[in-house]
């Protein structure tokens, strides 16, 4: 049924969120990085546009404008 689906989404979901505060938690970039890029495709499904933009903006300055030595 409807409530079930919603349900496992939201699951789903906060289950990026609590993976993302772990990852930070640990400095871990590279999990950080690859659950950016899931929760900019939640937030573009969501319709949360400026999220989605924000968070692919920062990931494009982290791989291609900003130096390592600065990222």
């Amino acid at each position: 049924d409807t409530a079930h689906h919603n349900l496992q989404l939201l699951t789903c979901d906060l289950l990026y969120i609590l993976e993302l505060t772990s990852a930070i938690s640990h400095g871990d970039w590279g999990r950080i990085e690859d659950i950016l890029r899931n929760l900019a495709m939640i937030f573009h499904r969501a319709r949360s546009n400026n999220y989605c933009s924000e968070i692919l903006h920062f990931l494009f300055n982290l791989k291609k404008v900003w130096t390592p030595e600065f990222a």
